[in-house]
C-alpha cells in the first residue's frame, strides 16, 4: 500500500482542525491541497471528470490507509432544506474506532459531571425533538453549575457535538451522529444514513 503523501497529510490535518466538512468543503479543500501538494494517488492525474467520484476514491483510499491505526473518514446525509436542488448535503469527520489510550486520553479531559451530563442530553434529545437549551439546563444539568452547563455546552456545539439553533433549539451535532450512532439508536433516536467510503 501506498504511504501517505503530502497531500493526504495536509487534507487529513483539515479534517482534524476542522472537526466536520461538508463535502462541499472538502471538495474544495481537496482541489487546493492536491494543487499545491500534488495528487492524492487515489486516482490519475488529472481525475475521472467527475469531482463527486474523485472525492469519494479519495476518501476510500485514505481510509485504506488510516485502518491500520483505526481511523476512519465517515459521512452521513444531513436534512436538507426544500429550496435546495442540488445533490444531498453531506457532513464528513475523521473518526477514532478504538477505545485506546489517545482515545481514553481525550476523554480524560472530560470531568464525571460532564461526561454524565452529556449523556443525559443525548438522551434527553432524542426524546424531544427540537429541545429548548433552557429545559435541557433544568433537566440534564446534573451537577453542574448553569454557568458551567453552559459552557460546557459551547464546547460541544464548538466541537460539533452538538448544534444550537437562533431560538435556542437543541439539536445533534455532526460530530455526534457520526461517533455516538450506536449511542443515540440505544436513545431511541434517528440517526440519517451513513456513508462509507
Amino acid at each position: 500500500m501506498a504511504p501517505i503523501t503530502a497531500a493526504d497529510q495536509a487534507f487529513l490535518q483539515l479534517l482534524t482542525q476542522r472537526k466536520v466538512l461538508e463535502e462541499s468543503e472538502a471538495l474544495e479543500a481537496m482541489d487546493a491541497v492536491g494543487s499545491k501538494l500534488g495528487g492524492f494517488g487515489a486516482f490519475d492525474a488529472g481525475g475521472s471528470g467527475d469531482a463527486r467520484a474523485d472525492l469519494r476514491a479519495t476518501l476510500a483510499n485514505l481510509n485504506r490507509k488510516l485502518a491500520s491505526a483505526d481511523l476512519q473518514i465517515r459521512g452521513y446525509y444531513a436534512d436538507s432544506s426544500e429550496e435546495d436542488d442540488g445533490p444531498p448535503k453531506i457532513h464528513i469527520a475523521l473518526i477514532n474506532l478504538a477505545s485506546d489510550d489517545v482515545a481514553k486520553l481525550t476523554g480524560a479531559s472530560q470531568k464525571e459531571e460532564e461526561i454524565t451530563c452529556l449523556k443525559s442530553i443525548l438522551k434527553a434529545l432524542a426524546s424531544s425533538e427540537g429541545a429548548e437549551l433552557a429545559e435541557l439546563r433544568k433537566g440534564a444539568r446534573g451537577k453542574l453549575s448553569a454557568a458551567a452547563f453552559d459552557a460546557f455546552v459551547a464546547d460541544l456545539v464548538n466541537g460539533r457535538w452538538l448544534e444550537v439553533g437562533d431560538e435556542g433549539e437543541v439539536a445533534y451535532g455532526p460530530r455526534a451522529i457520526l461517533e455516538l450512532a450506536d449511542v443515540l439508536r440505544g436513545h431511541g433516536a434517528e440517526v440519517p444514513q451513513m456513508v462509507n467510503y
